[in-house]
C-alpha cells in the first residue's frame, strides 16, 4: 500500500503533467484547459518533483529551453525566497542544466553542475488563444514581467478592487507595482479611488485590450498560495515518515498553525485536532489527499477560484 508521501507525490505529478501538457509539452492528459497557468509556480513544482519522474523533468526542460523568455526571473526569485531554502539544490541543478543547453541565464542558489540531458525536441507552445495561456499571451504583448502579470491579475479578478499591496503579492515589489498601477490609471486602463484613506484600483472595460487578451480562463487558482501551503506540509511528511505517530502529528500540527493565514485565504479548513492520534491522522490524510487529487483533476472546490 502506498504511503501518504507517495500518494501525495503521485497527485502532484499528475497535476504538473497536465499543466505542462496544456503548455505544449509532450504529455497525454490535459485536465486544465480553462485554468490559468502560473508558469513560475509550475517550474518550482516540477523542480520539487524532478527526482521522482525524470521524463517530466526532461520534457519540461525541453520546453523551457525553447520558451524560457516567457519566464519571469524576477518572479522566480521572489517565489523561491517565499518557499525557503528547501528547493535551492534541485532548482540550481535544473537551472544549470537549462543554462547549458539554451541562452537562458537562470540564477543558481548554490553551486551546481548541469546533469546529462539531451533535448527530445518534442515540445511546442500551444496556440496562445488557449484560456489557460492568458498570462503568456499578456507577456507576449506587454513583455515578460510585472506589467503583463498585473494585467493578468486584474483580468482574472475583474469584479473586485485592489490596493497596490494586494497586487504586489503576485511576486513583485510594492513600489514597482504602485508605479505600474499609476501608469495604467493615466492610460485609462484602471480606475483609481480612495477608500478609507487607501488607494484602490479597478479594471476599466477597455474593449480593445479585452479583444487582444480574450479568452479569459474561467478559473484562476492562487498557485502561489497553494504551493506555499503544500510544500511545507510535503516536507514535514517526508522528514517525519520514519518517526513515531505522535512526532508526525506534532510536526503536521505545527505546520498547519504556521500556515493558518494562507489556509484561511484559500478557504481551507484542516480537520480539528484530536487527542486520538490515529483518528486525527486518518482525518488529516483524507483532507490532504482530497485537496491534491482535486488539484490534479481540475475539479477544485469553489474556494480555490479567485476569478471575479
Amino acid at each position: 500500500m502506498p504511503s501518504l508521501s507517495q500518494e501525495l507525490d503521485q497527485s502532484l505529478l499528475d497535476l504538473a503533467w497536465s499543466l505542462w501538457t496544456e503548455l505544449g509539452v509532450a504529455g497525454v492528459k490535459r485536465k486544465h484547459q480553462n485554468f490559468l497557468i502560473g508558469l513560475e509556480e509550475l517550474i518550482l513544482l516540477t523542480v520539487a518533483l524532478k527526482n521522482l519522474d525524470p521524463r517530466l523533468r526532461d520534457e519540461s526542460l525541453d520546453w523551457c529551453s525553447e520558451y524560457h523568455h516567457f519566464v519571469s526571473i524576477s518572479r522566480l526569485k521572489t517565489l523561491m525566497k517565499g518557499i525557503g531554502s528547501s528547493l535551492n539544490e534541485p532548482f540550481s541543478s535544473y537551472s544549470a542544466t537549462l543554462n547549458s543547453i539554451s541562452r537562458a541565464d537562470w540564477p543558481l542558489f548554490e553551486p551546481s553542475p548541469p546533469f546529462d540531458f539531451i533535448r527530445s525536441r518534442k515540445s511546442v507552445l500551444r496556440p496562445l488563444e488557449s484560456p489557460a495561456l492568458l498570462n503568456i499571451r499578456a507577456r507576449s504583448i506587454f513583455g515578460t514581467g510585472a506589467r503583463a502579470d498585473i494585467i493578468t491579475f486584474f483580468f482574472t479578478h475583474s469584479k473586485t478592487d485592489f490596493s497596490a499591496a494586494d497586487v504586489a503579492e503576485i511576486g513583485y515589489t510594492k513600489r514597482n507595482v504602485a508605479e505600474i498601477l499609476e501608469g495604467f490609471t493615466l492610460s485609462g486602463l484602471l480606475d483609481k479611488f480612495l477608500l478609507r484613506n487607501q488607494l484602490r484600483y479597478r479594471l476599466n472595460n477597455d474593449e480593445q485590450l479585452i479583444k487582444f487578451l480574450e479568452p479569459i480562463p474561467s478559473y484562476a487558482p492562487s498557485w502561489q498560495l497553494i504551493l506555499e501551503v503544500l510544500f511545507p506540509i510535503r516536507n514535514a511528511i517526508k522528514r517525519s515518515e520514519k518517526s513515531s505517530e505522535s512526532t508526525q502529528l506534532v510536526k503536521i500540527r505545527n505546520i498547519l498553525l504556521t500556515q493558518q493565514n494562507n489556509l484561511q485565504r484559500l478557504n481551507l479548513t484542516p480537520p480539528p485536532y484530536q487527542t486520538d492520534f490515529q483518528s486525527y491522522w486518518s482525518s488529516f490524510t483524507e483532507w490532504l489527499l482530497e485537496i491534491v487529487r482535486n488539484l490534479a483533476h481540475g475539479d477544485f472546490p469553489d474556494n480555490f477560484y479567485l476569478t471575479g
